[in-house]
């Protein structure tokens, strides 16, 4: 909240509060009631106690504490966890907050008191906040007289739940599938919240046949796009699910970014058994078949054997995919025929002001040609170093 008052009313009203403290008074002055509000600023979010705009000359009188040192914030959706190191003699903390992104910092001094009465504990999640950028301070008291306020405060920007996360879950792991597709789901142990994962293979529409069979795109990052098979796991949550698209013999993408297709045939059922990865392209199982178990590590290990529900002969895609943590996300082996093309994604739970949403592609490999559905000749990948925003991030195999 940006404050607007008149000279003569902030001198009084910090000869008030400076009064009030000196007298053991605690956060002594609701803003609202003294101070008039610039509509035009950004909102305090929901969960600031009234705001007390106490500048840190009237506030330190009498306090005799040094600067709260060591303030760290860890995020969750929409708060912000502070904690700082103890200051020797406080008996409170106030902690007090600007909402801006501005680019020049604002003093600390004119910060909005958003908590006090914490006594000695040195800790405290801000909660329910709707602004992007919240800057802290952290002050200690001593009988009810507050010490000193750092000059500026330290920025956060907040953090919220991505979009794209939202999306792939409903896709996913609550709504049903689109006509003519089949979606089958499961659980394993839930772990840490890494996202959503996907492992899809699609076929790239890279001539005028893997388009006219195709998914009748390029390479994306889009949670609702289309694949031959995808298999998403909610790491927080442990959910699984594997959604099949039906299979079409011809179709084309038009200008507006929709698919026409002809000759389709709805997808064949989706199951889950023990290692589908060892089903060969000679199979007469007439199912999609999926394995999903978590690994030591606390990754996940994923075995598909999806099958084309028009003509059987056109071969099963098979393929093991291992999925192992690395700092925020995973690093992944894919060993696999080498048509069609796959894509491995991550969708972050919360992600900092992104309200538009954030996809990660953790890696993509590319496809040959359909001939290597059937021939037995598959490759072994691993994803980069590093994740990226854009759709491609290519494999080393």
């Amino acid at each position: 909240m940006r404050i607007t008052r008149t000279r003569r009313t902030r001198n009084l009203v910090v000869a008030a509060l400076a009064g009030s403290l000196l007298a053991g008074g605690g956060a002594a002055v609701a803003g609202g009631e003294l101070f008039g509000t610039d509509a035009s600023a950004e909102p305090a979010d929901a969960s600031a106690e009234p705001a007390d705009t106490i500048a840190n000359a009237a506030a330190s009188v009498g306090g005799g504490l040094p600067a709260v040192q060591g303030l760290k914030f860890s995020l969750g959706d929409r708060s912000v966890k502070l904690s700082w190191k103890k200051v020797t003699g406080a008996d409170d903390y106030r902690v007090y907050a600007d909402y801006s992104c501005d680019n020049t910092p604002r003093s600390a001094s004119t910060y909005q008191l958003v908590k006090d009465r914490l006594g000695e504990q040195t800790e405290w999640t801000h909660q329910n906040i709707t602004a992007t950028c919240v800057n802290y301070a952290v002050a200690a008291v001593r009988d009810g007289k507050q010490g000193a306020l750092p000059p500026i405060g330290k920025r956060v920007v907040v953090s919220m739940t991505n979009r794209d996360h939202t999306t792939a879950a409903q896709r996913y792991f609550a709504a049903g599938p689109d006509a003519g597709d089949v979606i089958a789901r499961t659980r394993v142990a839930p772990g840490q919240d890494r996202g959503i994962v996907l492992a899809r293979a699609y076929i790239r529409n890279k001539d005028t046949f893997t388009e006219a069979i195709g998914d009748h795109r390029g390479w994306t990052a889009d949670p609702r796009a289309s694949s031959k098979v995808t298999v998403a796991w909610n790491t927080g949550t442990g959910e699984v699910a594997v959604y099949v698209h039906k299979s079409c013999a011809a179709g084309t993408s038009l200008p507006n970014g929709e698919s026409v297709q002809a000759g389709c045939k709805d997808a064949l059922p989706a199951a889950f058994v023990s290692d589908a990865a060892s089903v060969g392209d000679s199979s007469s199982d007439r199912r999609n078949l999926i394995s999903v178990s978590r690994t030591g590590s606390g990754g996940l290990s994923i075995g598909v054997s999806a099958v084309n529900s028009i003509a059987s002969t056109l071969g099963r895609i098979n393929g093991q995919v291992t999925l192992t943590p690395y700092q925020d996300t995973f690093r992944v082996t894919l060993t696999a025929d080498r048509f069609p093309s796959w894509e491995f994604i991550r969708y972050p739970h919360f992600v900092q002001g992104a309200p538009v949403g954030e996809s990660r592609v953790i890696a993509t490999r590319d496809q040959t040609s359909i001939s290597d559905l059937t021939s037995g000749q598959q490759s072994t990948c691993v994803s980069p170093a590093a994740e990226t925003l854009h759709a491609q991030n290519p494999m080393s195999c």
